[in-house]
């Protein structure tokens, strides 16, 4: 293979397939890209058997063909060139590798047969494709992924949950002690799609590569064990992961006795105040959360976050609020109200309880498509 590029083009196509390179395999050819001429373009492909991710690089093509060189030694070298046109050619001798120039710089990368590179599949066309846009993807899947377990000991909670039902599209995902729900209108899509479970590792990968807009399609493969996402020149394919999600409509609770309105910003900077006193091994994130209601209207409820630290100290921060119900004490991990913050940019959080042993609902004001339910804490 012979071609040249730009090298600010060929260092970005690196950048996205790189988000899919195998860091810890035993099989050597994880750490390395495929490197196949089609048509006008370079394709860059990368896979660590979770995920594979490719990417198309214009090109100007002098000689077609394929290989395989270290990812991280061709990413490298490229980012150390200066801009202007990169030529990739073959080694002499037919030893599999790239000779690399740039400039008055050039580099002859060794490589391995791309006969032992992992064959990626393409699922187009089958079972016809989903089209979402890039940026309410992106934000779906940062709303509910931090969610998921880390865990691999029970596999299904390490996944996001996608259903698609009447023209809806809803992800969901819960490690048991928190849940978060998020759901938006997918007009002229059938529900051939169903039910999938995608790690969120995989979806976390997804939206590091998504460009910023336009449309992104999912295709579904007809074994139901592996999505492809495609936009603007790459594409995402992923393992799905077998077993049934939880019933997670049967846990979020339908009513509440208490509804809390705070402003986002206040909450959310009282809540980075309290939690560093409940950061350490004694004080086990735990924060107390006080709901108090107003005084008929003369003095405005307020919600009291506090925190105790058994070596350092306590903190405690208060919040002006508008309350609706009984006022309420009730413990919480403070890191899952801090992640769920971290995910929303509504100018105000709705916060509805029950009782202190039931689960809070945490969601931005003014939408019906964020929900995110926190099972409380108990006092030690």
């Amino acid at each position: 293979m012979k071609f040249n590029c730009k090298q600010s083009e060929l260092s970005k196509g690196l950048a996205t397939v790189g988000h899919a390179v195998s860091t810890r395999s035993t099989l050597p050819v994880l750490a390395n890209l495929l490197l196949t001429i089609e048509g006008d373009h370079l394709r860059l492909s990368a896979t660590n058997l979770e995920i594979a991710i490719t990417c198309l690089v214009p090109a100007q093509v002098q000689e077609g063909g394929s290989t395989t060189v270290p990812a991280k030694l061709l990413t490298d070298f490229v980012n150390a060139l200066g801009p202007g046109e990169v030529e990739l050619s073959p080694l002499p001798g037919g030893i599999h590798g790239l000779r690399v120039r740039g400039g008055r710089s050039e580099a002859n990368i060794r490589g391995m047969d791309p006969s032992e590179f992992p064959v990626i599949q393409r699922l187009d066309g089958e079972g016809g494709a989903a089209i979402l846009d890039c940026g309410e993807l992106r934000s779906m899947i940062s709303q509910t992924a931090f969610a998921a377990a880390t865990d691999d000991a029970r596999p299904i909670f390490t996944g996001v949950f996608m259903r698609v039902r009447d023209s809806r599209l809803t992800f969901a995902a819960a490690d048991t002690f928190r849940l978060a729900v998020r759901s938006t209108e997918l007009p002229g899509v059938d529900n051939r799609f169903g039910e999938l479970l995608i790690p969120a590792r995989s979806l976390n990968e997804l939206a590091k590569v998504l460009p910023t807009e336009g449309n992104v399609e999912m295709f579904i493969s007809p074994a139901r064990n592996q999505a492809m996402f495609r936009a603007a020149g790459v594409e995402m394919t992923a393992n799905l992961i077998e077993g049934q999600f939880v019933n997670y409509e049967a846990i979020m609770p339908k009513s509440h006795q208490t509804r809390v309105v705070i402003p986002t910003t206040a909450m959310r900077d009282a809540v980075k105040r309290t939690s560093l006193f409940a950061r350490t091994e004694s004080a086990g994130n735990i924060v107390r959360i006080t709901v108090t209601p107003g005084n008929e209207g003369l003095t405005p409820g307020v919600v009291t976050l506090q925190a105790t630290n058994d070596e350092f100290g306590d903190a405690t921060s208060t919040v002006d609020a508008v309350v609706d119900g009984p006022g309420l004490d009730i413990l919480f991990n403070i890191k899952y109200v801090s992640d769920m913050l971290a995910v929303i940019d509504a100018p105000e959080l709705v916060l509805e309880l029950n009782t202190a042993q039931q689960p809070g609902v945490l969601k931005p004001q003014g939408t019906q498509t964020y929900s995110y339910i926190v099972m409380p804490l108990h006092s030690r």
